[in-house]
């Protein structure tokens, strides 16, 4: 057993960029504001990890946000630290002495890093990274040096495990918290939301465009909150130009770690970044102030039908965190069927599913014209998740993992 926590988290750069945006003056505020107001807007799990260790488990927790830097700016100033970046980090960690040291987002750092950790902080008893995402032969590499990975996936599980790394299924959840009370009142409009990106690489979503012309060729009552890939002419060559120079000195064995954020985005990309093409129904319709957190569930619950595909990367099996969003905020859930989706939903009676793009479409018709039978399935679909899939749940599945192999 063990007594010790310590989670870091890379919050997602458009979310970090708004929010600083929206909030200049929480900057000039201690650590302590600072860090409770950022999990109040409730991005991504906020901060309910250490929460229920502590409240379940009597675990003493914490979690760092990476790369929110005028919060990690705080922590040095009031602890005497002059670090910054990775340096700052690893202050952190040695300062906390956790016993299992969890990486939600291991894309973001080298494998040297993590082990200067294991030199440096002699807690850590087992180091623990997690992947739901494209990843690189560099990361890969990094993957090697922990003690076990979690996966959203059974897919990146099975590739995982054929690299003879230590991987368990760690599905996405839901926090039923942190949806705002009076959303849960409100009756949603009979139409159809999708939040999400619409990028145009092959391993990301030139699926998902398709469809979702098809749904505005046909009319049908969609509101779209997203990005879109639209750089500017210049900065697009800069950007082929720094991936073509990243790759190449890859190919040449040269090893390194790229210091700056937006270098970091531009090596993990597996392909040359280019502007996708998008039909005029699309880039007039997309609404690309994107929502986070609290702000985007409350959206959600506000429309009866929610739409989800995966991305290309996803294979196989269903994995976004978006099935869990959407039905625990109450949405009808209208997603494309997957091996595994009889595992997290019953299809048919707790969401809809879809085999290709004409069937996906007669769906959502379907729920449209159907709008109390389509809430019907809502709503079970609503207590499955909060059932099955709260981040509750996970994380006692997250405890039996680790209590298994932490020796």
């Amino acid at each position: 057993m063990f007594t010790s926590l310590l989670k870091i988290t890379s919050f997602y750069k458009d979310f970090l960029t708004g929010y600083y945006l929206s909030n200049p003056d929480i900057t000039g505020k201690s650590f302590d504001v600072q860090y409770k107001h950022l999990m109040d807007q409730g991005y991504g799990y906020s901060d309910y990890f250490p929460r229920y260790l502590a409240k379940n488990h009597d675990i003493r927790s914490f979690e760092y946000v990476y790369n929110a830097e005028p919060l990690q700016q705080a922590w040095a100033r009031e602890n005497g630290c002059a670090f910054s970046g990775d340096e700052l980090l690893l202050e952190q960690i040695a300062r906390f002495q956790p016993e299992v040291l969890f990486f939600q987002n291991s894309t973001s750092f080298h494998s040297g890093f993590f082990e200067r950790v294991k030199e440096k902080v002699k807690s850590v008893k087992l180091l623990v990274g997690h992947i739901c995402s494209p990843y690189t032969a560099a990361n890969l590499e990094a993957f090697r040096r922990f003690d076990l990975m979690l996966s959203c996936s059974e897919k990146f599980r099975a590739e995982l495990l054929e690299q003879g790394i230590t991987s368990y299924l760690f599905p996405h959840a839901f926090e039923a918290s942190l949806v705002p009370e009076h959303a849960l009142k409100q009756s949603p409009e009979n139409d159809i939301i999708f939040v999400g990106s619409l990028l145009g690489r092959s391993e990301f979503h030139r699926t998902r465009i398709e469809y979702i012309e098809e749904i505005l060729r046909r009319g049908l009552p969609l509101k779209m909150y997203g990005m879109i890939e639209e750089d500017a002419w210049p900065l697009l060559k800069a950007k082929q130009a720094v991936y073509l120079g990243i790759k190449g000195a890859e190919k040449l064995g040269m090893k390194g770690h790229l210091k700056s954020p937006a270098l970091r985005k531009i090596a993990q990309l597996n392909e040359m970044p280019v502007n996708a093409r998008y039909s005029q129904a699309i880039k007039q319709g997309i609404i690309k102030d994107q929502l986070y957190g609290k702000d985007m569930l409350e959206e959600i619950s506000r429309h009866a039908i929610s739409f989800n595909i995966h991305a290309q990367v996803a294979g196989d099996y269903a994995a976004n965190i978006r099935m869990f969003e959407a039905t625990g905020a109450g949405s009808l859930l209208v997603t494309d069927q997957k091996k595994n989706i009889s595992e997290l939903f019953e299809p048919g009676e707790e969401v809809l599913t879809y085999r290709d793009r004409e069937e996906c479409m007669e769906k959502l018709r379907w729920a449209l014209d159907n709008p109390e039978k389509a809430a019907e399935i809502a709503a079970r679909g609503k207590e499955r998740t909060l059932k099955d899939h709260s981040l509750e749940k996970r994380v006692e599945l997250l405890m039996e993992i680790l209590e298994k192999e932490h020796k």
